[in-house]
């Protein structure tokens, strides 16, 4: 086969481009620091960067879910402790004002302090985390628990519902906010209780007095131990999500620690590449000086 000047050329020409194309990738990779900068480069490889750095995003957010849900039920288990404390003095209360030899008038001061802790454990139980109501339920933007000595301790009846939090793809966990889990029923829980408690301690008669060492001290102390195990439920809740927390945070790291690998050059590997093809693209040249001498053509113009 015949070898004609423009076939060299065209030859050359190819060669040259090709080698300036891959020393061109190098040059991208280098100033980037990313294997690939476009789909076309790759698209087998960027479907697998996209498909990393999504699992990357959703985790961040179930992180961001579990973090919010970890202060939330510290929250929780805060105003809890507080709620206890009040019963306890509620507690001492009673004991004192079942005391058959007090005068009315030393009744009716332990009467005014029951309804102070009252009042205080409705502002507890008020308690907010970044502005919504821990306990209301699924209604967190509403107040839930209000207190009048003639109505006790209520709350709407509609916050008996507790709100799940998603904290992983097909995870969620169930955060205990109804208010009937902390109060009990309106007919015959917390509230009720409270305020039959003040309504004797209001009492001058013998049989309501005697309620308060008798009927009364033991269902208190029941409401204490049902607040107490409702710690231990929250608790429980706190537990697995500080597990869930750190198994995210591990994840993330490890598929951090994939996307590097996949999408980050290796520097002085594509540094010793882009030398080599730029010596070959050098020599590419030089060998094109030669080839492309000049023609008959040249001398004839």
């Amino acid at each position: 086969m015949r070898i004609t000047n423009k076939t060299l050329a065209t030859n050359f020409l190819n060669n040259l481009n090709r080698n300036l194309t891959q020393m061109s990738k190098y040059q991208n990779q280098l100033s980037s620091g990313k294997v690939v900068t476009r789909a076309s480069d790759d698209p087998m490889l960027v479907s697998k960067i996209m498909d990393i750095r999504n699992n990357i995003g959703m985790n961040t957010q179930y992180n961001s879910n579990i973090s919010d849900t970890i202060g939330w039920v510290e929250t929780q288990d805060g105003a809890l402790n507080g709620a206890t404390a009040i019963l306890q003095r509620v507690r001492e209360l009673i004991i004192y004002g079942a005391n058959g030899t007090l005068s009315a008038s030393d009744r009716a001061a332990i009467k005014d302090e029951v309804v102070q802790n009252v009042e205080g454990l409705r502002d507890v139980l008020n308690t907010n985390f970044d502005g919504r109501y821990i306990f209301a339920g699924q209604n967190t933007k509403t107040i839930p628990f209000k207190f009048t000595e003639a109505e006790g301790l209520t709350y709407d009846p509609a916050n008996d519902k507790n709100i799940m939090r998603e904290i992983g793809q097909g995870i969620n966990v169930e955060i205990i906010t109804s208010s009937k889990e902390v109060a009990g029923d309106a007919a015959d829980g917390l509230g009720a209780l409270l305020k039959n408690v003040i309504s004797s301690l209001n009492s001058t008669d013998p049989a309501e007095i005697e309620k308060l060492s008798g009927e009364l001290l033991g269902k208190l102390d029941e409401k204490i131990e049902s607040m107490l195990s409702l710690r231990s439920r929250i608790g429980a809740i706190n537990n697995r999500l500080e597990a869930s927390k750190s198994r995210n945070e591990t994840e993330n790291l490890n598929l951090n620690t994939l996307l590097s690998q996949r999408e980050d050059i290796d520097i002085a590997e594509k540094f010793m590449e882009y030398n080599v093809m730029s010596t070959v693209y050098q020599a590419s040249l030089a060998a094109g000086s030669k080839i492309l001498q000049p023609s008959l053509l040249d001398y004839l113009r």
